[in-house]
């Protein structure tokens, strides 16, 4: 896919969204930011008011991942003339320190804060089955730790997306045969599919915030998680996950732990809200600052999650006035 060429193509590809449009207050995960540079410098030349928020896609812990990124930074910078802001979301402290210390600026805000609870919940239900994964079927999400025996009481969900995924995808199938799969489902269904289920699993050694940690919580099941780069283990209220190793055995040990001692749904949800809070409150201190205190708080956001979220409609709507004002690469200051 060749990478868009004008600010225009960045937004109607959902590679950015605006979060205010005066001054202008953009947002892009950092693989879009990358591939965009050319066109958001031209964008910035012109709007030199402007400020980027990138959210991290996946872990900035690493020096390769934090070399990757703060040259991408370095290059926008030379390319845009330093005329805009840069502020990288990172979802843990580590990110903060090794993006930090490359010459990025850097808050400690955790993506999954931006998740709306409105549309995650915990409902009423049959617990049928003793544990949910929700991943994709690729191999950094490790399907193949969980134990063999518990596929029989297993809730999967996704499919692979990637042709070199489907080896794996087969191996996973053919393993865990006696599992529930859910292969396509609607982002509107989340809290159903969930309700069925007794602990959520998050196996990955290595990923971004990894949303759906955050989907289990909500929704009122506890976690079993194991070590992993990222930042995801931020949010978690520690009296509802379960860190173990990464093994089938200490794996079903955790969620034996969780199906013989269930805990209360809402205190489950209420313990996450809690510590989403500060992060938040954070990012809305940002937006005050970045926008003279005019700024309308709205969550950045990557439009192809699963679920809809307030900030895609709002987006929308200001590259809608931004096309009929004829401002598509001029905003006012």
């Amino acid at each position: 896919m060749t990478s868009p060429s004008t600010f225009q193509e960045l937004l109607r590809s959902g590679r950015i969204a605006v979060l205010n449009d005066s001054p202008p207050v953009l947002t892009a995960y950092d693989s879009d930011f990358a591939k965009g540079i050319p066109a958001l410098a031209e964008f910035c030349r012109q709007n030199p008011r402007t400020s980027i928020l990138v959210q991290l896609g996946f872990e900035h812990e690493t020096d390769a991942a934090a070399e990757r990124l703060s040259g991408a930074v370095a290059q926008f910078r030379e390319a845009s003339g330093d005329a805009a802001r840069v502020i990288v979301l990172c979802n843990c402290e580590n990110e903060c320190a090794a993006l930090g210390k490359r010459g990025c600026e850097t808050r400690f805000i955790h993506q999954n804060c931006f998740l709306d609870e409105r549309r995650y919940r915990p409902m009423p239900g049959k617990r049928i089955y003793d544990a949910v994964y929700i991943a994709r079927v690729t191999g950094f999400k490790r399907h193949t730790l969980i134990p063999a025996e518990l596929a029989p009481r297993l809730l999967l969900l996704g499919a692979f997306s990637y042709d070199f995924e489907r080896e794996y995808a087969d191996l996973v199938h053919q393993r865990y045969a006696a599992a529930h799969w859910v292969r396509r489902f609607s982002g509107a269904r989340i809290s159903e599919h969930l309700a069925c289920a007794k602990c959520g699993l998050a196996l990955s050694a290595s990923e971004g915030a990894c949303f759906a940690s955050s989907e289990y919580l909500l929704c009122g099941l506890p976690v079993v998680d194991t070590p992993a780069l990222g930042g995801r283990s931020v949010l978690y209220p520690p009296e509802f996950v379960r860190s173990v190793e990464a093994t089938p055995e200490a794996i079903g040990e955790g969620v034996a732990y969780w199906v013989a001692n269930p805990p209360d749904p809402q205190e489950v949800r209420t313990a996450w809200l809690q510590k989403a809070q500060p992060h938040r409150q954070a990012y809305e201190e940002l937006m005050r600052e970045l926008t003279g205190g005019r700024g309308i708080p709205r969550f950045p956001h990557r439009l192809g999650l699963r679920t809809p979220h307030g900030c895609g409609l709002y987006s929308r709507a200001i590259q809608l006035y931004l096309a009929m004002k004829g401002l598509w690469m001029r905003v006012r200051p």
